[in-house]
C-alpha cells in the first residue's frame, strides 16, 4: 500500500474556501479490503442489488484497472486494522476477479485507487450516508434503497444534528428515518402499493399499521390527493382516514376476539337481525322470566336456544334465544305489544343504520380533533386574536356550559391538552389537587399562559358541545368551536363538516342581498 496526502490547494482568496473532508490517497491490493458494514448496497434474496460488477465491467478492469477511487475507512471490532469499502463496491469485486486471474496467468496483481477516510472511524452514520449518496447520484434509487438507509440510521444512536443531516443527504425529513423502521415491516405487495401512491416513509409507517384492513390504501390514497390538492401541509384528511382505519381496525379485533371467547364458551353465534318480530328467535331484551323479571344472559344460559348475535361494526353482544315460543319464554308487554304492529319500515332502519355510521364517525372524529387541540395548546408565542377572543368571549360569558365545567372537579382533558400528568389521577372526588396546575403556571412564561386558558375553554367545550349526541342536536357553541378549529388549520372529517354547514345554515344564516 502507499499512500499520499491529500492537501488543500492554498490560494490567495484561502479565507472563503475549505475542503469537504480529511483523509489520504492510497493504492491497495483489493484482496486486503473488506466490505463496510454500513456499505449501504446489499444483496436482497435473490436480487443481487447491484452488488456484483457486470461482464463489461470486469473486462475493463482486468484490460486497464480500476481508474475511478474507492472510499475506504478504518474498521473497528472484528475488522479492526483493516479497511473497508464505504463505496466502490463493483469496482473492487471486479478487482478481486482480475486479481485471481492475473495470478493464475503468473502476472502482477493490479492495485486500485483508494481515498482513506480517517474521520469515518466509528462514524457509522455519515459512512451509511455517503454510501447512499453514492449510489443515488450513481443511479436512481428505489425507495427501499432509502428506506434501508433511513432504518439503519433510525436505529443508530446519533444526535439530532447528525440525525437532520443525514435526512438531507437522503432527501427525506428526520421525521421518516424515526418511521424507517416501522415502514419497513410492510409486506412486499404493500411496499409496491405505497411506492406507486407516492408515500412517504411516514405515511408508509402509517398504511403499515392498518394494511390488513379492507379498502386502507384506497382510504389514504383519497386523503393523500386531498391534503395535497388542499396545500394541507399538516396532513388532516390523513389524519381522519388514519383514525377511521384504526378504529375500524380495534372493532374488527375485539370482534374477533369475542366471537372466539363465545365460541369457547359453548355459545352458539347467530346472524344478527334487525328486527325479529317475526322472526323465530327474540332479544332477550324482548323477553322475561317466569315471574315476570327482565331476562338476562345469566337467567338465560342453561336455555336450549341461548344465543348470541353481533351487529355489524359493533362489539356489543346482542343476546337472543333462537326459538323463544318453543322454550316457552313470554313477551315483555312493549314486545308484545310491538309485533302486533307491521314491521319497521325500510326508512326506519335506514334511521337506524346512519345513527350507527354517524355516532361511529363522531367518536372517531374526535380522537383526530383532540390530538389537533393538544398541538395547538403546546404553540409557542403569542395567541393571535381569534384566540383571545374565544378565551375571553367563553370565561366572560353567562353560559351554563362554562358554569357547569367549571365546577366539574375532572382534570383529565385539560391535562390532556397541557400535554402533562393528571394531577388528579386515580384520586376520589374528596382527595383532589386544589390547585392542579400551580406549578405549571408558575413556570409558563408570561408570553404563553393562553395555552392554560385555552386548553381549559377547549376541555369546556369538547365535554359540553362536542359529546357523542352533538352531532344529532346540534348547537351554537358546537358550530363556534368547529369554526374556530377549521380557522385554526384544523381540517374537519365529513361528519364534522355536514355537522358545520348545518349548524351555519341554523344559526348564522347568509344575509340576503338587497
Amino acid at each position: 500500500m502507499t499512500a499520499t496526502a491529500i492537501e488543500p490547494n492554498i490560494t490567495d482568496d484561502a479565507q472563503e474556501t475549505t475542503t469537504a473532508f480529511t483523509g489520504h490517497f492510497v493504492w491497495m491490493d483489493p484482496r486486503d479490503l473488506v466490505i463496510d458494514p454500513y456499505n449501504h448496497r446489499k444483496k436482497r434474496g435473490d436480487d443481487d442489488n447491484g452488488t456484483e460488477p457486470d461482464p463489461a465491467l470486469i473486462e475493463s478492469v482486468i484490460e486497464f484497472g480500476v481508474h475511478t477511487p474507492l472510499l475506504l475507512r478504518p474498521q473497528t471490532g472484528a475488522q479492526d486494522g483493516l479497511l473497508g469499502v464505504v463505496f466502490g463496491q463493483r469496482r473492487m469485486k471486479a478487482a478481486l476477479i482480475a486479481a485471481e486471474k492475473a495470478l493464475s496467468a503468473g502476472e502482477p496483481v493490479k492495485m486500485v485507487p483508494a481515498i482513506v477516510r480517517e474521520d469515518l472511524r466509528d462514524a457509522d452514520d455519515e459512512a451509511l450516508a455517503l454510501s447512499v449518496i453514492e449510489n443515488v447520484h450513481r443511479r436512481q434509487a428505489t425507495t427501499l434503497d432509502v428506506l434501508d438507509a433511513a432504518e439503519q440510521l433510525a436505529l443508530m444512536p446519533v444526535g439530532k444534528l447528525k440525525r437532520e443531516r443525514a435526512a438531507r443527504a437522503l432527501g427525506i425529513s428526520p421525521e421518516e428515518i424515526t418511521a424507517a423502521p416501522q415502514a419497513a415491516k410492510l409486506s412486499n405487495k404493500a411496499l409496491s402499493e405505497a411506492t406507486t401512491a407516492a408515500f412517504d416513509l411516514v405515511e408508509m409507517a402509517d398504511y403499515q399499521t392498518v394494511e390488513e384492513v379492507s379498502g386502507a390504501l384506497s382510504k389514504l390514497r383519497y386523503a393523500k390527493t386531498r391534503d395535497t390538492k388542499e396545500g394541507d401541509a399538516k396532513r388532516g384528511a390523513w389524519a381522519h382516514a388514519l383514525a377511521e382505519l384504526r378504529q375500524e381496525q380495534r372493532e374488527q379485533q375485539e370482534r374477533e376476539r369475542i366471537v372466539k371467547e363465545l365460541a369457547d364458551q359453548g355459545v352458539q353465534v347467530v346472524v344478527w337481525r334487525a328486527y325479529r318480530e317475526s322472526d323465530l328467535s327474540r332479544r332477550l331484551a324482548d323477553l322475561v322470566t317466569e315471574i315476570g323479571n327482565p331476562m338476562t344472559a345469566e337467567h338465560h344460559t342453561k336455555c336450549g336456544g341461548h344465543a348470541a348475535a353481533l351487529p355489524p361494526g359493533e362489539t356489543e353482544v346482542e343476546w337472543v334465544c333462537t326459538d323463544w315460543k318453543r322454550f316457552g319464554h313470554e313477551l315483555t308487554d312493549e314486545a308484545a305489544a310491538a309485533s302486533k304492529k307491521s314491521k319497521s319500515s325500510p326508512e326506519e332502519l335506514e334511521d337506524r343504520r346512519k345513527t350507527i355510521r354517524y355516532n361511529k364517525a363522531w367518536r372517531t372524529a374526535r380522537t383526530v380533533r383532540q390530538e389537533f387541540i393538544t398541538k395547538m395548546c403546546a404553540g409557542g408565542g403569542e395567541a393571535d386574536d381569534a384566540t383571545w377572543t374565544l378565551i375571553l368571549t367563553v370565561i366572560t360569558g353567562t353560559s351554563l356550559d362554562y358554569g357547569r365545567h367549571a365546577s366539574n372537579p375532572k382534570t383529565e382533558l385539560v391535562s390532556a391538552f397541557l400535554g402533562v400528568p393528571d394531577p388528579n389521577k386515580d384520586r376520589t372526588k374528596w382527595s383532589r389537587v386544589k390547585n392542579p396546575y400551580g406549578r405549571l403556571i408558575a413556570t409558563t412564561p408570561k408570553s404563553r399562559r393562553w395555552r392554560l386558558l385555552l386548553a381549559q375553554v377547549a376541555a369546556m367545550h369538547e365535554s359540553e358541545n362536542m359529546h357523542d349526541g352533538a352531532w344529532q342536536h346540534i348547537d351554537e357553541s358546537c358550530v363556534t368551536w368547529l369554526s374556530f378549529l377549521k380557522k385554526q388549520g384544523y381540517t374537519l372529517s365529513e361528519v364534522e363538516t355536514e355537522v358545520l354547514a348545518d349548524g351555519l345554515k341554523r344559526f348564522r344564516p347568509a344575509r340576503k342581498k338587497k
